[in-house]
């Protein structure tokens, strides 16, 4: 029994060892993806009293969007709401407040559109 709690040490260090990183080849070059550009876009529209105010913004050609939002300077603290804020294809943003209020504020909608130097 002695010799196989000798054994023990010997086997749980072979447990904790590291394997070997594999090597690349001197002629393999890691990929290194092209820069992208981003611009942010926006469009601004006046929303009237009570009314559900829709506000697109499209990004420049050859850039696609890939985020965006929809904001208002209206210091109004109830009475409007975000109904939604979402791309409708790949270059489009849409944003929907609505306004169930007696004042008319501007509503902006922002995209971020990126470009790559690979496309």
């Amino acid at each position: 029994m002695a010799a196989g709690l000798t054994a023990l040490p010997a086997l749980l260090a072979l447990g904790t060892a590291t394997p070997a990183l594999a090597a690349v080849p001197a002629h393999h070059k890691v990929a290194t993806p092209p820069p992208v550009h981003y611009q942010q876009v926006s469009n601004t529209l006046t929303c009237g009293a009570d009314s559900f105010c829709t506000v697109t913004v499209t990004c420049p050609r050859g850039t696609l969007v890939t985020g965006g939002g929809i904001t208002t300077s209206t210091f109004i603290s109830s009475g409007v709401y975000v109904y939604e804020t979402a791309p409708v294809n790949s270059t489009t943003w849409r944003g929907t407040i609505r306004n169930t209020t007696q004042s008319t504020f501007p509503v902006t909608v922002k995209a971020v559109c990126a470009r790559s130097q690979g496309f």
